[in-house]
């Protein structure tokens, strides 16, 4: 069962992040449960969750929207998703799946995280098996971004 308050932190983090890394506005759209198993993004950054809320988390996006995020991570422009643009990314989903593991041990979930996995490819198969994605879209001034909080709690721990 997916809680708000397993949500909320990636939310929080995301937010925080983009404002104070990239000093921009960020609109959240329509939160949505979603079944289908393809990604939304052109550019996709995964990171597994292990503890008690377990799963996986996503962050996709286009590759115009992720070049843009990279060139003002790295503050220079990116013509191109090559190999720093690549870390940059993932970083960016390290950092803001780091910050949602400390808000998620706030309200009493204990989580270890994955290293960053980044998928390319429109439409791109990320199975979370039996555990629905909660899509979180944000609107940012460069593109879109979609947080997807594929995370199951067990109570039994």
């Amino acid at each position: 069962m997916l809680k708000a308050g397993i949500v909320n932190p990636f939310l929080e983090s995301a937010y925080t992040f983009l404002k104070k890394e990239l000093n921009m506005e960020v609109t959240r759209g329509q939160i949505r449960l979603e079944p289908s198993k393809a990604t939304s993004g052109e550019v996709n950054v995964a990171i597994g969750v292990t503890g008690d809320a377990e799963g996986t988390v996503a962050y996709c996006m286009s590759e115009r929207t992720a070049k843009s995020i990279a060139s003002g991570l790295l503050g220079e422009p990116v013509p191109v998703f090559n190999d720093l643009a690549e870390s940059a990314i993932a970083e960016m989903g390290n950092i803001i799946t780091g910050h949602a593991a400390a808000g998620l041990e706030e309200h009493g979930y204990v989580c270890k995280l994955s290293p960053p996995i980044i998928i390319t490819g429109k439409g791109v198969v990320i199975s979370t098996l039996d555990i629905q994605r909660l899509v979180i879209p944000l609107e940012l001034p460069l593109g879109y971004l979609e947080i997807c909080v594929a995370l199951r709690y067990d109570p039994r721990r």
